[in-house]
Parts: structure tokens; C-alpha cells; sequence
């Protein structure tokens, strides 16, 4: 559970650094851990999100990390597609 945190920690840094693509690889593989405290995960994970969104708004993975943060708020594991 620490470990996820700490990922998305790094993922974080990652972000503020450049590093888009370590930055949602560290978030993904956080948020796909067995054990975690989604609560905890989230507030940090918000923090991830924003900093992609913000830096790359037209980043697709940016854009993708952020609707499995939102998937994660409204209950489900996977975001619902339009097809």
C-alpha cells in the first residue's frame, strides 16, 4: 500500500521534471496494486493528474491517466466507452 504511494510520489516528480511517460507508467502501475488504500491513493493520484493535464493538456496519456482517476471516483474500474 506505502509503495503505491510512493510511485504516484515519483510519478509526481516525474511530471514536474518532464518525464510524461515515466510520470503515468509510475501512476498506472500505482493505482493497479493489489493492496491500497484508494482514499490516500487518490489525494496524491489528484495531485499526478494535474501535472501531466497542466504541462501536456494534449498529451493522450495525460488525458487517459485522468479518466481512470475518474473512473475510480465514480465507482468503477474501468471508464465506460461511447461504443
Amino acid at each position: 500500500m506505502r509503495a503505491a504511494e510512493a510511485r504516484l510520489t515519483l510519478g509526481v516528480a516525474a511530471a514536474r521534471t518532464g518525464d510524461i511517460e515515466e510520470a503515468i507508467g509510475m501512476g498506472t502501475t500505482a493505482l493497479e496494486a493489489d493492496r491500497k488504500s484508494l482514499p490516500s491513493l487518490l489525494l496524491v493520484a489528484d495531485e499526478l493528474d494535474k501535472a501531466p493535464r497542466s504541462r501536456y493538456p494534449r498529451e493522450a496519456s495525460a488525458r487517459d491517466f485522468h479518466e481512470q482517476i475518474m473512473a475510480i471516483k465514480r465507482g468503477t474500474t474501468r471508464p465506460e466507452l461511447p461504443f
